[in-house]
């Protein structure tokens, strides 16, 4: 008995969409054309994007608790019973003065109003901008937009109320002259959901919200050049009237850390720029009079809180100096100071700097927590630098990363990570600021944040990955010189014999990197400027290491391209290829393979809507430069604001998707790998594993990362759908190589249960084994550090029959795999076999087969 297909399906995406948009009355089947593959599959389709945004390193990822390690950050006048972010704040006469770009705030500390009444009296410089009273203040942070609350503001022409949820939305503006350079009373009240805003007394406005915020603290903030003055400021609490004083604490502090005072102990505190360890300052703190404790405190993460075990090892050290021998401890505090669990005091000797070791064994097990830096006696000291980190108890594999975050990765059964996107393009990314002791690489003003200190880059992922056993895939700047870029290769590359081989070893890295990917920039416009940097860029590593594959940091298409030379709906802008031919024609003379990096929106299902731009794109790059060795990759699978179901939904499409198209598509990526809970500050609110200093969990778009990994299979096949609900619905089949396995990723993206018949060509499934893993819930849901197993897959483990009907929950992804399964070829050796199949076969009337 022969099996022959009768007419060649179209393979790949297109194929599978039109099966599965069809509006036939059939009854429901699923059709899978199991006995020829139509492209292999490669395993790299599960992987996951990291990079320095939404503090995946600082904060997540990275073993380094301080955060502002290197006290770069803004310095700032202690006031009391205030915590300020940005800016510079100083107190003369009981008045107030703020300066400085960029929002900067304070926040009136251990206070909560829900509904309060809160004033203060402005006087607004004359280039001030909107500047006033915050109000329900949550989770501030350093930065305009890092705090959840409300804004009412006072500018030259206008009353603003504004909404802060870690970005910014205008509630209303109410015109209104307000006098600059005099004093004006400004009050706001809230009772329940309505903000009723005061000016001299006279009710200008209110503004009632849709969805409003929870009880906070209140606050003022300034806005942009000019300089704006504050007295007078107040809160009423059901009834209870506080006045509140604007008292200096003595000096400033860098912007992360705050000042500690305890008994009697008087002192100073301010930036030293007298030849400061990293950057442009350091911290000085003085012991002048009294008994007690003068110091600083950190408590990490924009100060949401360290978490400590009981009993376990911490491990550190300080940068400091002195002009004469000084004691100096380190110790681990509740965050408020009631508190200390560990204490170690070590002695500086130096007047230059000196690092100074530390182990902090925490008393019991703390959150929120804090480290403090704090003299006992007379003396002054300079710090530079500080790190705190767990012991290797708390650690992978001896890396400085947490082991709990890596743990999460592996178990979401990764394939590839890239390390790169937005933050490679910043002009002081550059690679040598990378190596080196963590403590002396050189700050940079990065994308994402202004005061990195590039304590873990580019080859501290590649230690990553290497150690997890996955394929790490590095993003450069596309402003590296072609020298530098040479040095690069030699450093991840090279013998250690060579000069930058030998640099690497002493950095720890004895053996190459044997690094075989490089993406050269993120989402560029490629066009012949681009296309110039490449070329010297990829001549220069060319040169050095003739089998690196470089990988263009292209962008998005939205529209099929009819015409290389004009199309639209490029995301970068340009409407011609010219420069990726320019990189191809390069590729060819040089007999090298080079890849494209398309980037991939996922919202919600039927997303992603643009697989037939990018397959165009695919086909037009074989047109410009024909004989051009390409694959594209999708490094960053994206959305704006969401890490729910219905995100997942739409990541499972991709991958089904992105299977289909053949291999012309070498990786899939998911953005973001990781995120910091309730530190999202751009909108980008997608993690795929979600942490707080003291737990990790899982999102619902791992969970399909991790299941399509889970029951990847290498070869594609096609299907065919009667009876389908609409192109919310979206199936992939796959087999083995021996052909006795079976998988189908099977997504509804539609809000109704969909019930549907399985027929194989050549498969005989009865009897055989049969796992079927489902992740499905509401399309807004996603787990909470309250509630981190919300959503969950589940497992069924059963016993494969004949013309099995399945039912697919609404909003669900979910994988059937069949294993052992006997196959017509297999049962070829046996007759009767033949004919039972032959039967099967004739009876379900394939469309497009014969027999």
């Amino acid at each position: 008995m022969e099996i022959r297909m009768n007419k060649i399906l179209v393979r790949g995406y297109l194929a599978a969409t039109l099966c599965i948009a069809g509006t036939s009355a059939q009854t429901n089947v699923i059709t899978v054309h199991d006995l020829v593959a139509t492209h292999q599959i490669t395993p790299f389709m599960t992987g996951a994007c990291i990079e320095d945004v939404n503090h995946e390193i600082y904060g997540g990822l990275y073993s380094q608790m301080v955060f502002g390690e290197s006290f770069q950050e803004p310095a700032m006048s202690q006031l009391q019973n205030f915590t300020a972010y940005g800016g510079n704040w100083g107190v003369a006469n009981g008045v107030l003065n703020a300066a400085g770009t960029n929002g900067p705030k304070i926040v009136l500390d251990a206070s909560s109003c829900a509904d309060c009444e809160a004033s203060v009296e402005i006087n607004l410089g004359a280039n001030a901008g909107p500047s006033g009273l915050l109000l329900h203040v949550t989770n501030p942070g350093l930065g305009p937009d890092r705090f959840f609350g409300y804004e009412v503001s006072l500018g030259a022409n206008l009353v603003r109320i504004g909404k802060h949820e870690n970005n910014y939305t205008l509630l209303r503006d109410i015109a209104y002259t307000v006098p600059t350079g005099q004093w004006v009373a400004l009050r706001a009240t809230i009772t329940g959901a309505t903000i009723t805003v005061f000016v001299n007394g006279a009710n200008v406005g209110s503004y009632t919200d849709a969805n409003p915020l929870p009880a906070g603290s209140i606050g003022l903030r300034a806005w942009l050049d000019g300089t704006t003055n504050f007295r007078a400021m107040s809160v009423n609490t059901n009834g209870t009237l506080r006045n509140i004083a604007f008292t200096p604490t003595g000096g400033s502090v860098s912007g992360m850390w705050n000042a500690l005072q305890r008994g009697t102990a008087t002192g100073t505190y301010g930036m030293n720029t007298q030849a400061p360890f990293k950057g442009s300052q350091s911290q000085n703190i003085a012991f002048t009079g009294g008994n007690g404790e003068i110091g600083i405190e950190n408590q990490g993460l924009n100060r949401q809180g360290m978490s400590f075990v009981a009993n376990q090892p911490y491990e550190g050290y300080v940068w400091v100096r002195a002009a004469q021998a000084t004691d100096i401890t380190m110790a681990l505090e509740q965050a408020d100071g009631s508190a200390i669990y560990g204490e170690v005091t070590v002695r500086t000797t130096s007047t230059a700097w000196a690092r100074l070791d530390f182990t902090l064994t925490p008393t019991a097990t703390v959150f929120p927590g804090r480290f403090t830096i704090k003299l006992k006696q007379p003396g002054t000291v300079v710090i530079g630098h500080a790190f705190l980190q767990p012991g290797a108890w708390g650690r992978y594999q001896g890396l400085p990363v947490r082991k709990d975050v890596v743990d999460a990765l592996v178990a979401q059964r990764l394939t590839v990570m890239r390390y790169g996107g937005s933050m490679v393009n910043h002009g002081a990314y550059r690679w040598k600021n990378m190596i080196g002791p963590r403590d002396q690489r050189p700050m940079t003003d990065g994308h994402w944040y202004p005061y990195s200190s590039n304590g873990w880059a580019i080859f501290d992922f590649l230690d990553l990955t290497e150690k997890m056993g996955i394929l790490g895939i590095p993003d450069v700047n596309s402003f590296e010189t072609a020298q530098d870029m040479a040095d690069f290769i030699e450093y991840v590359n090279g013998a250690a014999t060579t000069p930058w081989g030998a640099r690497r070893a002493a950095d720890g890295h004895p053996a190459p990197y044997n690094l075989r990917y490089l993406e050269i920039g993120n989402e560029e416009a490629v066009n012949a400027a681009f296309a110039n940097r490449f070329q010297a860029i990829a001549t220069a590593i060319w040169a050095k290491d003739p089998n690196i594959i470089l990988v263009v940091g292209d962008f998005g298409y939205d529209n099929v391209i009819n015409d290389p030379n004009n199309f639209t709906g490029s995301w970068s802008g340009i409407t011609s290829l010219a420069g990726q031919k320019q990189i191809l024609d390069l590729a060819r003379a040089n007999n090298r393979e080079v890849w494209f990096d398309i980037h991939i929106n996922t919202n919600a299902p039927p997303d992603p809507t643009n697989i037939p731009a990018v397959i165009s794109f695919s086909d037009q790059l074989g047109n410009i430069s024909p004989g051009a060795r390409y694959k594209l990759v999708c490094f960053e699978l994206n959305t704006f604001s969401s890490h729910s179901v219905a995100r997942a939904l739409a990541n499972a499409d991709a991958i089904n998707a992105l299977e289909r198209i053949g291999d012309r598509l070498a990786m899939v990526c998911s953005a973001n790998c990781l995120q910091v809970d309730g530190q999202n500050d751009n909108g980008w609110d997608q993690g795929l594993v979600f942490m707080n200093p003291q737990s990790v969990w899982a999102q619902p778009p791992y969970y399909v990362t991790q299941m399509a990994s889970a029951h990847y299979l290498p070869s594609c096949l096609t299907t065919a759908v009667t009876g389908n609900p609409g192109n919310l619905f979206n199936i992939t089949a796959t087999k083995n190589s021996t052909g006795n396995q079976i998988v189908l990723k099977v997504v509804n993206g539609s809000s109704q249960a969909a019930s549907y018949r399985l027929a194989f060509d050549g498969f005989i499934p009865a009897g055989s084994p049969l796992s079927i893993t489902t992740l499905t819930g509401a399309p807004t849901a996603v787990n909470t550090a309250a509630n981190p197993n919300l959503i969950t897959p589940s497992l069924n483990n059963t016993t494969a029959v004949a013309n099995q009907s399945f039912t697919f929950p609404a909003n669900s992804y979910t994988v059937l795999h069949y294993a052992s399964v006997t196959n017509i070829r297999m049962a070829k050796k046996n007759r009767a076999s033949v004919a039972r199949i032959s039967s099967l076969i004739s009876n379900r009337n394939v469309k497009g087969q014969t027999v």
